[in-house]
Order: structure tokens, then sequence, then C-alpha cells
């Protein structure tokens, strides 16, 4: 029987504190997704991604959002539960904050 306060168990692909800093040091940004899935923590370590990537993700979203997803999360994945690759509500979940990384950016025009 779960109790409310029950630890969820964290499930990042076997990746080590160790591993995780390597990222951070080998890429400018990186980041990580957490997606709750019951009693399960699901974590990917993710890289910011590049122009190629962008460039793809928006030729392949014209006719599929789900493949261009697709193209987004495997060209940033780093490393982590490999459930979040292959479950589709989970997936979905990633997208999902993918999506906000490529759009929480905010730019401002000043008159010189």
């Amino acid at each position: 029987m779960e109790t409310a306060n029950q630890t969820p168990k964290i499930l990042n692909g076997g990746l080590t504190e160790e591993q995780v800093a390597v990222f951070k040091k080998q890429h400018r940004k990186s980041f990580a997704v957490e997606v709750q899935d019951g009693d399960e923590v699901h974590i990917g370590y993710f890289k910011r991604p590049t122009f190629d990537t962008i460039k793809a993700v928006t030729k392949v979203a014209k006719t599929d959002e789900v493949e261009a997803g697709k193209v987004m999360f495997d060209n940033c994945w780093l490393g982590g539960s490999e459930e979040l690759r292959t479950d589709a509500l989970l997936f979905m979940a990633v997208q999902k904050q993918l999506g906000t990384v490529l759009n929480s950016f905010n730019g401002l025009i000043k008159n010189l």
C-alpha cells in the first residue's frame, strides 16, 4: 500500500553525478527533464539544440509533429531513463518540456 510520503523511485539510466557533471562541462547549456509516472520519476538529460537540429525539426514538423519531436529528442539526448524514449506518454511529456526550451527566450529591441 502506498503512503503519501513514499519516496519515488528515481530512474535516470544509471548515470552518476560525475557523468552529469561531464554533460555540464561538455555542453555550454544542458538540462534535465523529469517526468513523474506514479511512484517513478524518469529523468532524461539533454543539451541545447544546434541550428542543424532546429532546421531539421522545423522541416519535419510541417508534415509530422510527433516525428519532429523524435528528431529533437534524438539530437539533444545525452542520456537517462530509456523509458522516456520508448513509452509514448512519457515521450510526449518530454516533448512538452523540450518545446518550452525552444520557446522560453525573450528578445528585446532597443533604439540606439
